[in-house]
This record gives C-alpha cells, sequence and structure tokens, in this order.
C-alpha cells in the first residue's frame, strides 16, 4: 500500500513537472493581461501593451515581437507579489518590479527599469551578463549580455524607496567565470 501511495505522488509531480505552462504567447498583440494565483507564462514572440505578474505568478519570456507601437514587444511589464520573472529575450519598453518580486535577467532589450523596495523586504534583482557599467551621472546601465549582444538600460527609482542599485547583483556568465578562475589558477601557479 505505501509503494502504491509513494508510485501515486511520483506520478502526480511527474505530470505537473510536464504539464507545461498555463499560458503560451508566440504570436499577436494583447492589450493588458494579468498572470496571477500561481499560473505561469511562457512568451517566445508577439506583444501587448501591459503584463501583470502577481500573486506568485512566473514569467518565462524567451522572446518577442520588436518594439512597434501596438504590434510589437511589450510597452509595460509589471511583476509584484512574489513572483518571479525570468527574461532572456525580447524588447521590454518599461519593468516595473515591485516589492516582494524576483527577477532574472539574462538578454533582450530593455528600455526602462523602476522599481521600489524597502530594506525590509529586499527586491532581487540577478543580471547575468559579460559586462555591466553603471554611471550613476546618467543613471544608465551599460554592459554585454551573454550572447555578445549589447544593453543599456536607464534606471528610474521610486520615490520614498532606497535606489534600484543597491539591489542589482551582476553575475558574470559561466565563460567569463572559467577564464577568471583559469587566471587565477595560473597566477598562483606562477608565485
Amino acid at each position: 500500500m505505501r509503494s502504491l501511495f509513494v508510485s501515486l505522488i511520483v506520478l502526480g509531480l511527474s505530470v505537473c513537472a510536464f504539464s507545461g505552462y498555463d499560458y503560451q504567447i508566440s504570436s499577436g498583440f494583447f492589450g493588458n493581461l494579468t498572470i496571477e494565483n500561481e499560473q505561469t507564462l511562457l512568451m517566445t514572440g508577439g506583444g501587448g501593451a501591459r503584463l501583470t505578474g502577481q500573486d506568485n505568478s512566473i514569467l518565462d519570456i524567451k522572446n518577442t515581437s520588436p518594439l512597434a507601437v501596438l504590434s510589437g514587444g511589450i510597452w509595460d511589464l509589471v511583476i509584484h507579489d512574489n513572483s518571479k520573472l525570468l527574461l532572456s529575450g525580447g524588447h521590454i519598453n518599461r519593468l516595473d518590479i515591485g516589492e516582494d518580486a524576483a527577477a532574472l535577467l539574462s538578454g533582450g532589450q530593455i528600455n526602462k527599469i523602476i522599481s521600489g523596495y524597502s530594506f525590509a523586504n529586499p527586491l532581487h534583482i540577478k543580471i547575468i551578463c559579460q559586462t555591466a557599467v553603471y554611471d550613476s551621472t546618467t543613471k544608465y546601465l551599460n554592459g554585454v549580455w551573454k550572447d555578445g549582444s549589447t544593453f543599456s538600460i536607464f534606471f528610474e527609482d521610486r520615490s520614498g524607496y532606497s535606489s534600484i542599485v543597491n539591489n542589482i547583483t551582476i553575475i558574470p556568465e559561466p565563460t567569463t567565470m572559467l577564464l577568471l578562475g583559469l587566471g587565477g589558477v595560473l597566477l598562483r601557479r606562477r608565485q
């Protein structure tokens, strides 16, 4: 009886793991779309005026069509309420990240990030790239994604909150980490 119970649990987890996303977008243009209540979205093309992730949702954006009025890209992408964003491609005009949300950015074009968080509930933004340099005068983060394409993202702080720059973590992509590690080993051997 116990092995039957364990088998049913494993089968249930397998079905959940392979059932896919609640929403999949590969073309077209939507007005307003909200992903909520632990729902998931996979976007590989198309675009929209406003996409919101809330209530523990997961947004996996691999690509969009090019940013164009009423036809492509995402003009306003908002995540909050413990939602997660995985962005590896596509065109985003404005990314608004609220408290308790997390974002992993590894590609694409993002014109502006606006965010607000308190130190009690820090916002988590991780950027995986080859290089990144922040200019505090212009408020732009400029760099190179892991695929070799460049980015230039304007940071807009929300009034009454800590600066977004205080909660950005830059993660060098694996090849860069490997080369840095190899360089360290070679330096040690020389000494």
